[in-house]
């Protein structure tokens, strides 16, 4: 008995698949951002380059959890609590915290992530960016302590004013 099976759509539906996820891997490679994804439960599966590169972690070992472990400790709890509610949701994850450079320094990121779902509306994966704002945020906090001492300055100076009339 001779039995013919045509492969010929399969090994099509392969061959894009490869080339869809070869450009999806220089696209996250090209953004200067961290690019992250998960499964539904929350369980990273991909980290581009730049997360590499920042962290100083070794390619692949922040898969799963071990994403948590180049989170500030101080931050851990926080950050978590907004994923767990995200995934409990299924609504945009947004968090600023701190993540250990490769220099051994804390940086503040905003992490950002959105559900992807398919056409039934079921969530398929999360995928989410990593932004270093540790400047700006620097230099916010910078400008908010100036701001707080000229206020200060202006109070101590009308009261100093108002005590000789």
């Amino acid at each position: 008995m001779l039995i013919h099976e045509d492969v010929t759509e399969r090994l099509l539906a392969e061959r894009q698949l490869r080339a869809s996820e070869a450009q999806f891997r220089t696209i996250a490679d090209a953004m200067p951002q961290m690019v992250w994804s998960t499964l539904p439960d929350g369980y990273g599966d991909y980290f581009n380059q730049q997360a590499y590169e920042f962290t100083g972690a070794s390619p692949g070992t922040l898969n799963g959890e071990s994403w948590a472990d180049v989170v500030h400790p101080d931050d851990q709890q926080s950050a978590w609590t907004k994923w767990r509610h995200s995934l409990d949701t299924g609504e945009p994850y947004e968090v600023e915290y701190r993540l250990r450079h490769h220099s051994g320094e804390y940086r503040w990121c905003l992490g950002r992530a959105l559900a992807v779902r398919d056409g039934d509306g079921g969530l398929v994966r999360w995928m989410g960016t990593c932004t270093d704002i540790h400047e700006q945020k620097r230099t916010r906090d910078e400008l908010l302590a100036s701001n707080r001492r000229k206020d200060d300055f202006l109070a101590m100076l009308a009261h100093e004013l108002r005590n000789p009339l």
